[in-house]
């Protein structure tokens, strides 16, 4: 991709159960900070995670949470099934822009509009398996060093993601103004870059196809 900036934070070590809160945590902050306005004034809430000891601002665009929440949850069950051998993974959040495309009859299929990515961010994730023990406190003990171990990692993906979008701002389209905050897509990827999937079609690409297939005349 031309034109892209891309950021890759360092690598988040977890337990499996704080990959979903750790995620959504640092997604919320990204959005919110890349949320520059447009048609409103931006009006993120204060929040408190219920997991992990951590104040966080999260994004008061409905559409925009729903995608977080549902893609972090997403990418934790990763970890529960193809990825459960492995332990290894990342989260790939591409914030674009887009222009309307020439008509042709390609671009019936594909849609009206192109995407054009202009910031790109990398977060690796590699779980950090529970060590478990015959003794009950033991292991409570275990799974408390865990919680907080996660809230510090997820802390210095923050400080990341903080220190980024404020030293990187000249690569910025102009703001939204149909929202506050820029489109996004999350993918998800193996550490090498090969595709896990969560991608999203082009936009208006299963509609158009099928519009489209519903008009060409029947042979036979």
């Amino acid at each position: 991709m031309l034109n892209v900036e891309e950021f890759v934070c360092p690598e988040v070590r977890v337990a499996i159960c704080h990959v979903k809160e750790a995620i959504r945590i640092v997604l919320h902050t990204l959005v919110v900070c890349r949320s520059i306005g447009g048609h409103r004034p931006v009006e993120p809430r204060s929040c408190s995670s219920e997991v992990l000891d951590l104040a966080f601002m999260a994004t008061d665009e409905p559409e925009a949470e729903q995608e977080i929440e549902a893609r972090a949850r997403q990418f934790s069950e990763l970890f529960e099934g193809s990825l459960a051998n492995t332990g290894r993974a990342q989260l790939v959040f591409s914030f674009y822009t887009t222009k309307s495309r020439k008509q042709s009859i390609w671009n019936i299929l594909v849609g009206s509009d192109e995407k054009i990515v202009f910031e790109q961010w990398r977060f690796p994730v590699v779980i950090q398996p529970l060590r478990r023990y015959p003794n009950p406190a033991d292991n409570l003990k275990e799974e408390s060093n865990s919680q907080v171990w996660a809230a510090q990692q997820t802390q210095q993906a923050l400080q990341f993601v903080i220190g980024k979008v404020n030293s990187k701002v000249d690569h910025l389209p102009p703001a939204p103004q149909t929202q506050a905050a820029y489109k996004f897509d999350i993918t998800f990827a193996s550490l090498d870059g090969r595709d896990l999937g969560g991608g999203i079609l082009p936009q208006g690409f299963g509609s158009s196809i099928s519009q489209t297939m519903k008009n060409i005349p029947k042979i036979g």
